[in-house]
């Protein structure tokens, strides 16, 4: 642990001075608070004024809402190897006890456990999600979410300017919730190539009790995520290489 020491304590001093990597982490605690105390001033706020029932779609709002957590880290770390890779720091570490397999681990890792920690968090606390074991199947599928995006904007990016204008497309990962839940069958099916379809997918049929369709999206979106993260990390290595 004390190769990474390095690397984490100045993550923290860039995540102090930075506000949009602040961000990353903040944001997720902030969806907790505004859906455990927010969704139900709203809701009767709609039902009172409007005669708009928003219990209706607390499903709806759980999962979008969960979409957004490994997307605030994954941007995060991102960047950060966006950064470390424009300072050529790759080669560096690659001449350092911690190694340049060891600085991937630590890069891919570190985004991974702050979205388990800020799902699980999320799913206990907001007051909006119903809590089940085929939760779990969520959790792991968001957990490769945010390597993912990582990789995504160092594979695709040149710089970190272009990075900030990837992950600002990263917007496009809510048409995974929105057709999981809106849209109905045949045409749902349209949007398997988005990786939050899965996971969207596995919780809704989960609440509706349908517990062997939730494995059934679990275990085909575990591969297309594993399949996506390896394809990912053959172009970032090309690109670094």
């Amino acid at each position: 642990m004390k190769k990474y020491r390095a690397l984490l304590l100045g993550d923290i001093r860039q995540l102090l001075t930075d506000p949009m990597l602040m961000s990353s982490l903040v944001g997720p605690l902030m969806l907790i608070i505004i859906a455990r105390l927010g969704f139900p001033i709203l809701s009767d706020w709609l039902v009172q004024d409007y005669d708009f029932l928003l219990d209706e779609y607390i499903s709806f709002a759980a999962v979008f809402l969960l979409i957004v957590i490994p997307m605030l880290p994954g941007s995060m770390s991102g960047l950060l190897m966006l950064d470390e890779r424009d300072e050529n720091m790759v080669t560096y570490f690659g001449v350092t006890p911690l190694a340049r397999a060891g600085y991937f681990r630590y890069r891919l890792l570190l985004p991974s456990l702050l979205t388990f920690l800020l799902s699980v968090l999320f799913i206990l606390l907001s007051g909006i999600t119903e809590i089940q074991p085929e939760n779990i199947y969520t959790v792991i599928l968001l957990v490769l979410e945010a390597p993912i995006l990582a990789l995504f904007l160092t594979a695709f990016a040149a710089n970190k300017v272009e990075g900030l204008a990837l992950s600002k497309a990263s917007g496009l990962l809510f048409v995974g919730p929105v057709t999981a839940y809106f849209v109905p069958e045949p045409w749902t099916y349209l949007a398997v190539w988005v990786p939050t379809y899965w996971p969207a997918q596995s919780y809704l049929t989960g609440i509706a009790g349908h517990s062997l369709a939730s494995v059934g999206w679990f275990v085909i979106g575990l591969v297309f995520h594993v399949v996506l993260l390896t394809k990912l990390f053959h172009v970032f290595l090309r690109r670094t290489d």
